[in-house]
């Protein structure tokens, strides 16, 4: 009885303990509730979030962009694309147990809320539990690397790229043992790449595109076993391709183009059995062409454009390969076959019969292949680039000249110093006296001025024997400028360009143009090849454009542009304006950017034309006074109400561009009935009537629908009325090309895309997509990064 009693008590005990913990635990899970939702509210107010869902007590109960674990603590945060404005709010502390955190713009529609997170990022050190980390595309400027994410030892993703980051690639993040995904791309960091990067073993993809890393490829990378992709392009790289990374088994895609790479290809690369895409272009490659290659299994997309390959080249056999570009080489021999649908791009090469017009245009180091094959007897190197020396005879691998020692005594450079300091002073006053007597005991002297390095000053003589003294036949164009004349001098095809009368400028002013544009770059621009003075006379030699302007290409043939080419015309002046904008040296802002600036080459390739001193922004994207400018239809809006001149006005202009193309309409066109401004006309026919409505009917409905309807949106965007709804020109590359990559990788777009011009019977001219097919895609819409997967567009 006692014991039946004894229980009973037990029981009842029992169930009040358990009743206890139950209430305690509520409790206790009520308190963190309230605490994380004050936390989330306080992050809405300084982030200045609109979510309507945001009310009640408990986050965890339909609050957008919020989730939570199975104990109520908020561990999913997403305020992507919600126009969150200024640093990162203290209270975000608060999130304990947050272990997604996603605060970039991966959407990009009509009227898009672009996120412009700042600051040093500083709270989030403590949010130790986070995995996924994604600032991408904010407004992040500082001038070294944010020390809270080495804190962040759990952390599996980190997208902290397309921001304005500086300073050394930290080597700090090796302590993120568990990190896969590493993107630090496109922003302003600095080299070299830290070797200890090859120990976080668990790596899988690695993106740091378009820094200033000034580096090798450490061959520590090798040891990254897991690494399937490496994007490392536009980088300022300099050495060989380490042969170490053949141990990447699992190697999907690699990007190098586009830094000073030298040297062979591995053969160790073979082992590479799962690579599918492969960039080398533009760099400095050289000797033969891996016979491994097109035996890959899996390759898909390679592109050796534009490198120093010799040697002959084998007809392809069937394999996985889809699309092979290795224009402006100096390959030689018989031009080599392949089986369809392998796309195969082999122009600008010393094939037999040798091609000089197209080996000319390829503007390489040496200036045809007879120049660049007697050079290299019995197999040896090329000449190295600038500022580097030849490290291997073997392998062909350059690197940079060491700088003096810094293990001098300090006495020394003292010594050196006071030395050098004198004989400078000793050489100042003997030059002074000198020029004084020779002041006294001659005439002035003529003022001769020869140019910057790798500018051609030419006679006038030879260019009015080249032009026939300026003859009407000659004539190709005509601009504010002045007349565009055709000529061969030394033995190239160029676009002479005479100032008129009222273009003349002062001597300095016209010699500080010819300085600035020398130093202008890149493949989507017209280059500069020489110029000429005298009296009276102020002439600028550019490039010869075989294929004339854009707005002749559109409006005035018969012939019709593929969909294909159309898109790529599109990559090409966005990366010309980009260039412009942020990698000039002084940035320069076009101004006058429309179809009749657009040139193209013989491949069809976009060159961006007309710009000048007359538009370099003294404190760039800080507001420039100026006259308005430029041509009705693509002139922004703002600077016609302001006079205020920024990117944004090329960006408005690029927009009107883009519609052009896409729609085949002009910018203004007084017959078109149902709206004579076109970004007005576009915007109420997708509205209504959808993309088909807009899309030029001569492409018919062979184009890629969803890929059209995002570009056609992209314009309107960049055609906004208020200049700060427009994005950057980096933002619109980075679109562009993932678009462009999209169709790379999908080998179910439309037929046409082995043709560049189809007339109006359907007939393919037969021209041969040229090597932007390679050069100009980006990433992969399904993963590449936020290089791309950032920005896809919402279907």
């Amino acid at each position: 009885m006692c014991s039946i009693h004894w229980q009973h008590q037990f029981s009842k005990m029992h169930l009040f303990l358990l009743l206890l913990l139950f209430i305690r635990v509520s409790t206790f899970e009520l308190s963190n509730s309230a605490t994380e939702r004050d936390a989330l509210l306080k992050v809405m107010e300084s982030w200045k979030v609109n979510y309507t869902t945001w009310v009640g007590n408990d986050p965890c109960s339909g609050w957008e962009g919020v989730r939570c674990n199975n104990l109520g603590r908020v561990t999913y945060l997403n305020l992507s694309n919600t126009g969150i404005v200024g640093p990162v709010p203290e209270e975000i502390t608060a999130l304990q147990y947050l272990e997604v955190l996603d605060l970039c713009n991966p959407r990009y529609g009509v009227k898009p809320q672009l996120n412009a997170v700042s600051g040093d990022l500083a709270p989030l050190g403590s949010l130790i539990h986070l995995r996924d980390l994604n600032v991408s595309f904010n407004d992040i400027t500082l001038d070294s690397f944010p020390s809270a994410v080495f804190n962040l030892r759990n952390l599996v993703s980190l997208r902290i790229d397309n921001l304005r980051i500086a300073g050394p690639l930290p080597k700090e993040l090796v302590g993120l043992t568990k990190l896969k995904y590493m993107y630090l791309a496109n922003n302003s960091l600095t080299g070299p790449i830290p070797p200890e990067y090859g120990n976080m073993k668990s790596l899988q993809e690695i993106s740091l595109w378009n820094n200033n890393l000034e580096s090798k490829i450490p061959p520590e990378f090798g040891n990254l076993l897991n690494l399937t992709y490496l994007n490392l392009h536009e980088c300022n790289l300099y050495g060989g391709l380490p042969q170490e990374l053949g141990n990447c088994r699992n190697m999907d895609s690699m990007s190098l183009y586009g830094n000073s790479l030298t040297g062979i290809i591995p053969d160790s690369w073979k082992n590479m059995n799962k690579l599918r895409i492969l960039w080398l272009h533009r760099n400095q490659l050289t000797k033969y062409f891996p016979e491994w290659l097109p035996s890959l299994p899996s390759l898909y997309n390679v592109s050796l454009d534009y490198n120093l390959l010799y040697g002959p080249v084998a007809n392809f056999p069937n394999a996985s390969l889809k699309i092979i570009s290795f224009t402006c080489n100096y390959f030689s021999g018989t031009a080599p076959t392949a089986p369809p649908p392998l796309v195969l791009n082999f122009t600008g090469n010393c094939f037999d019969p040798i091609d000089n017009n197209n080996k000319i245009r390829c503007q390489q180091q040496y200036y045809d292949c007879s120049a660049y094959l007697k050079e290299l007897p019995n197999g040896s190197c090329p000449r190295c680039p600038g500022l580097q020396s030849l490290e291997d005879p073997k392998t062909c691998v350059c690197t940079l000249i060491s700088p003096v020692s810094e293990t001098s005594s300090s006495k020394g450079k003292l010594v050196g110093s006071i030395l050098g300091v004198g004989a400078f002073l000793l050489i100042m006053v003997l030059l002074w006296f000198l020029y004084k007597w020779y002041m006294k005991s001659t005439k002035p002297f003529e003022d001769l001025w020869y140019g910057p390095e790798g500018v051609i000053r030419y006679h006038v003589e030879d260019i009015v024997t080249a032009t026939d003294n300026f003859h009407s036949r000659h004539e190709i164009g005509a601009g504010g400028f002045g007349k565009v004349y055709y000529a061969v001098l030394d033995g190239k095809e160029v676009a002479i360009k005479r100032a008129n009368s009222s273009s003349i400028q002062s001597t300095s002013g016209f010699r500080n143009e010819v300085v600035l544009l020398s130093r202008l770059h890149h493949v989507n621009l017209v280059r500069l090849l020489g110029f000429c003075e005298g009296e009276g006379i102020q002439i600028l030699v550019y490039e010869y454009m075989s294929n004339g302007n854009l707005f002749t290409m559109l409006f005035k043939r018969k012939t019709s542009l593929s969909w294909l080419t159309r898109l790529d015309i599109a990559i090409g002046v966005a990366h010309g304006l980009e260039y412009l904008h942020t990698f000039a040296d002084p940035p320069v802002i076009h101004r006058d950017v429309k179809p009749s600036n657009v040139l193209l080459d013989n491949n069809l390739v976009a060159k961006l034309s007309d710009f000048g001193i007359s538009k370099v922004a003294p404190g760039f994207d800080s507001e420039m006074p100026t006259r308005p400018c430029g041509t009705a239809g693509y002139i922004d809006p703002q600077y016609v109400l302001t006079e205020q001149l920024t990117s944004a006005s090329d960006v408005y202009s690029f927009g009107v561009v883009l519609l052009e193309l896409v729609t085949g309409h002009k910018s203004i066109d007084n017959a078109r009935i149902d709206g004579q401004n076109l970004v007005e006309w576009v915007a109420v026919k997708l509205s209504s009537e959808g993309p088909e409505s807009v899309v030029d009917k001569r492409l018919g409905n062979d184009y890629p629908k969803q890929i059209f309807h995002d570009i056609i949106r992209l314009g309107l965007d960049c055609a906004a009325f208020k200049s700060g709804e427009r994005p950057s020109m980096k933002a619109v590359v980075t679109i562009l090309d993932a678009c462009r990559w999209s169709v790379a990788t999908d080998v179910s777009v439309p037929n046409d895309a082995e043709s560049s011009i189809v007339n109006e019977g359907g007939h393919s001219h037969g021209v041969v997509v040229g090597d932007q097919d390679m050069e100009k895609t980006a990433e992969s819409l399904e993963r590449f990064s936020t290089d791309a997967m950032s920005v896809v567009l919402p279907r």
